[in-house]
């Protein structure tokens, strides 16, 4: 599987994975910044990758537009701000929770067009 980090996200989360031998990549990494998130969703999906955001409020919707509409991506990976921290110093957190999701999922088609809570 591989993911795209969105742009609250530090890209060191997406370097951190990357030494473990994953394929993620930040918004900004990927020349996204600023855009918004349906076309993030868009750029992922014809990647191939999930993505990853703690912007629940405004993903899940475009996850129900997708599934409303009989069109796919590749896996939206929620991370509730209640469970994860996005200070520097708590990385760690959620760097292991996405080796361990990348490790036992890697194929991208086991999260076709599905929302995970982490």
């Amino acid at each position: 599987m591989r993911l795209l980090l969105d742009e609250q996200l530090s890209p060191e989360i997406a370097k951190q994975l990357q030494r473990r031998g994953h394929d993620v990549l930040s918004v900004a990494a990927a020349g996204l910044r600023g855009h918004d998130d349906a076309a993030v969703l868009t750029w992922a999906s014809s990647q191939e990758r999930a993505v990853v955001t703690n912007n629940i409020r405004d993903f899940r919707p475009l996850h129900a537009n997708y599934l409303s509409a009989s069109t796919t991506h590749y896996g939206i990976i929620l991370l509730p701000s209640t469970k994860f921290s996005l200070r520097l110093d708590a990385l760690g957190t959620i760097v292991t929770a996405l080796d361990r999701l990348l490790s036992e999922h890697p194929q991208p088609e086991e999260f076709l067009g599905r929302e995970i809570f982490l």
